[in-house]
């Protein structure tokens, strides 16, 4: 795990991937390929990460902050995980923390990845899957198998927030497409679904059989002083043939 040095750079990448199609909004390294390969061999879920892998957290009371986390339990073998904060910052100074937690007993407590917020923090948080060096297009094919939807598995949610999925294509970040969904506060696990059929395409359709890069972003909901916390303890892509999970955002884009 390693902090990056230009955090503000970095945010600049993604505030322009995100304004590009944010109507919403505003070498995969070789000791890893066997795992990867694997599961483009037709598992199901194909775990996309456990959160077994690369632990280490982010804590802060303003400005934006990244680290880069590396392990094989996530694919591409590295994820980023960045807090923003705003120009209206928590006027208490009350910390936003994003950590991901393995565990030592996943059967008594799973692995997660958990943000925490104090009284009256206004951040948003995002963790990416840009491969190595979080620059390298993953080369993801998720038509194989007939995946036809990401899943997100969560521990618990406190209260609402907003959920903006991101896919990027065209072999080097050039186009993007988003989706977005809110949620609502459970005290017990669910899953959310989306569609792969619900992303909104960005100026050339998207490509499932190629993607780039993945990104998962949270902001808190519409409610006065709304403090999320929640913990993640799953990313997937799922087959066709699967249920429907608790949730499933969007509808099919035409």
């Amino acid at each position: 795990m390693h902090y990056e040095t230009n955090a503000f750079a970095q945010t600049a990448k993604r505030l322009t991937r995100l304004a590009r199609g944010a109507s919403l909004l505003a070498a995969l390294a070789m000791a890893w390929i066997p795992q990867t390969m694997r599961a483009q061999d037709g598992s199901d879920p194909w775990v996309l990460d456990n959160f077994r892998t690369g632990g280490g957290k982010l804590q802060a009371t303003s400005g934006t902050h990244s680290v880069i986390q590396n392990g094989p339990g996530m694919v591409g073998g590295e994820r980023s995980l960045t807090l923003v904060f705003g120009p209206n910052a928590d006027e208490f100074g009350q910390t936003s923390t994003v950590q991901v937690r393995p565990s030592a007993d996943p059967k008594v407590v799973p692995p997660a990845m958990i943000w925490s917020n104090g009284f009256d923090t206004v951040p948003y948080s995002y963790v990416e899957y840009d491969g190595l060096n979080n620059d390298t297009p993953l080369n993801l094919n998720l038509t194989n198998y007939n995946y036809d939807r990401f899943r997100i598995s969560f521990k618990g949610l406190s209260t609402g927030v907003v959920l903006v999925a991101e896919v990027s294509y065209g072999g080097s970040f050039q186009y993007y497409a988003n989706l977005g969904c809110g949620l609502t506060a459970s005290n017990s696990s669910f899953t959310v679904d989306l569609p792969f059929s619900a992303f909104a395409p960005g100026v050339a359709p998207i490509t499932w059989n190629s993607l780039d890069g993945l990104l998962l972003q949270f902001s808190e909901g519409t409610s006065p002083l709304n403090s999320p916390n929640m913990a993640i303890i799953g990313f997937s892509a799922i087959m066709s043939t699967d249920p429907a999970g608790t949730i499933t955002c969007g509808s099919p884009t035409t």
